[in-house]
């Protein structure tokens, strides 16, 4: 199996008509300086038997199928080195004043650009480019135009590194105008392609924002977010999710069930904290949301997620027995006390909820948490 060692050194001002993003491959190593005069972007990509390093100082322009460097800056240069199979080879191309010059050596000897230099060249700048994510924007429009969707997917099926395929990615999602089945693909393909968590969950919540009114694209929306393993970031596109989308029953159902695998409870409870504000009363989502509330173990998660719910104002006398029996499972007399205090003060004078609260103080071991609950209960006329 072949072990790709990846290297990038990024030392960028940004200055260019072509803007170099920093490659976030496994075991990549970035670096950024600025100045006010130019920027220098290294970058140096290795495989058994096989090396390439670029070098640009200042800004660059490729010409338009990226065979070659169209351009450099004033006192600019573009550095392309490669060492296969025991040959070296080597272009330089540097501006100096009004002259723009060309050096292509093989072997540390000077060669001219001939056909066999530029079949050479048309290869490692266009693999440069794409594998570094440079100039994405550009080559994805170019690319639609000429090949539509597909041939963007084909094109991203070419590149190795997960930072440049979240680009390209998200440059075809920008500047490709997704119909809902369009999208669907793309999110599928993403799926099957970004390993990264950091990579996949920056472009499912650029993604968010564009899925209203594209429900076919929900079920592989989710399904990217299930191959996320990190609690954090999928609790990132989850919640940005919900930011950016009317909450409808279908989302908020399956944004449920996504938390629910999550084994962090914190990051769960956020989760749930953010459905519990836009909570629907529906038998089938309420159903949804106190499952995977109750696989949450931490007692003070529980009591978060419970107390964020109370600010919900579609209570009825339902949901009410549905949290209090949730808080009843709970180990911790204090946070379940703590909770049904809070229920009592949030709804005081209604006596229609008296029922629930006494079942759920039953469960209460502690005399002095049941008789705080007790106390509140009476206060607020809930039992008389």
């Amino acid at each position: 199996m072949i072990h790709r060692i990846s290297r990038a050194i990024i030392l960028a001002l940004v200055l260019g008509a072509v803007s170099f993003g920093l490659l976030r491959a496994t075991g990549a190593q970035t670096q950024k300086r600025s100045d006010e005069t130019r920027s220098t972007m290294r970058w140096e990509h290795g495989d058994d038997g096989w090396r390439f390093r670029v070098e640009v100082q200042g800004k660059a322009e490729f010409n338009d199928d990226y065979t070659d460097v169209r351009d450099i800056s004033d006192g600019g240069y573009v550095r392309i080195e490669e060492d296969r199979n025991g040959q070296s080879r080597r272009y330089e191309v540097r501006r100096n004043a009004d002259q723009l010059k060309r050096i292509y050596s093989v072997n540390g000897d000077a060669r001219p650009l001939d056909q066999e230099a530029r079949t050479w060249l048309a290869r490692i700048v266009l693999d440069c480019v794409r594998q570094s994510g440079i100039d994405a924007d550009k080559r994805v429009v170019t690319i639609l135009r000429q090949r539509g969707v597909g041939g963007v997917l084909d094109e991203i099926g070419l590149i190795n590194g997960d930072y440049a395929r979240g680009i390209y990615f998200k440059a075809l999602i920008k500047n490709g105008d997704l119909n809902a089945a369009a999208l669907q693909k793309v999110l599928q393909a993403a799926a099957r392609q970004i390993s990264s968590d950091y990579e996949q969950a920056k472009l499912l919540v650029a993604v968010a924002p564009i899925l209203v009114g594209k429900e076919e694209a929900m079920p592989a929306f989710f399904e990217a977010t299930a191959t996320i393993k990190s609690d954090y970031e999928r609790k990132n596109v989850l919640t940005g999710l919900i930011k950016n989308n009317t909450a409808s029953r279908g989302v908020l159902i399956q944004v449920a069930k996504s938390a629910s695998s999550m084994t962090s409870d914190y990051e769960k409870a956020n989760v749930l904290k953010s459905v519990a504000v836009v909570y629907l009363d529906d038998s089938e989502l309420r159903s949804g949301f106190f499952q995977t509330v109750a696989t949450i173990k931490s007692d003070y998660e529980h009591h978060g997620v419970l107390s964020a719910l109370l600010k919900n104002t579609k209570m009825n006398e339902e949901l009410l027995s549905e949290m209090t029996d949730s808080a009843s499972r709970m180990s911790s007399d204090y946070e379940k006390a703590s909770f049904l205090m809070e229920a009592s003060n949030a709804y005081a004078g209604d006596r229609r909820y008296g029922a629930p609260f006494l079942k759920a103080v039953e469960t209460i071991k502690s005399d002095y948490e049941r008789g705080r609950v007790l106390s509140a209960l009476m206060k607020n006329k809930q039992i008389g």
